[in-house]
């Protein structure tokens, strides 16, 4: 291999790489996880990850085999659930109240502007396969006080947020928030 040849290979790979990193910056979408449009409650649309959508239509899925209404989703409590589950993992928690302060999670719904009726949370966490929306979901079905949210006849919207880090020391902890509610 000549000089000339071996310059030409680093020269490609290098433009290569500045065009992945121009494509990248260019859509930092591209460069994150896939996202998802659905309806909202209001007939708009947002956007969820695939693992929050997935999530959505197995609560649907499951209500809809008992003969209850679907969720929709509504923004602000698709923003509280997601910032509860990033505000879990980046302060390494676990609860349903936020950490450090005297708020629960009919508070903290209140505080995203959800004027609510009626309301609910379920929370749980889990790493690797363990973390997934079909794990998740059957754990939460397993357990009567967190499957009442989830079949609970007067919840009509939901917002559903996951946020994956580093949680109690262990790497690639997905943690996942469902708050229920109804105006």
């Amino acid at each position: 291999m000549t000089i000339r040849h071996t310059v030409t290979i680093f020269l490609a790979a290098t433009m290569a790489l500045m065009v992945a990193i121009g494509f990248s910056a260019a859509r930092p979408d591209a460069a994150e996880a896939a996202t998802v449009a659905v309806k909202t409650c209001a007939g708009g649309s947002i956007q969820l990850g695939e693992a929050e959508k997935k999530m959505l239509v197995l609560h649907n899925r499951t209500r809809g085999t008992r003969g209850l209404s679907k969720l929709c989703v509504d923004p602000k409590l698709q923003k509280a659930a997601r910032a509860h589950s990033r505000d879990m993992i980046e302060r390494d928690y676990f609860d349903h109240d936020t950490k450090g302060t005297n708020e629960d999670f009919s508070k903290r719904l209140t505080r995203y502007g959800y004027n609510w009726r009626l309301c609910g949370e379920n929370i749980t966490y889990g790493s690797g396969a363990y973390g997934t929306a079909e794990n998740r979901f059957k754990a939460w079905m397993n357990s009567p006080g967190h499957k009442a949210n989830i079949l609970k006849k007067g919840f009509r919207e939901v917002g559903i947020g996951a946020f994956n880090g580093n949680y109690d020391g262990t790497d690639n902890v997905t943690m996942w928030t469902a708050d229920f509610g109804t105006r």
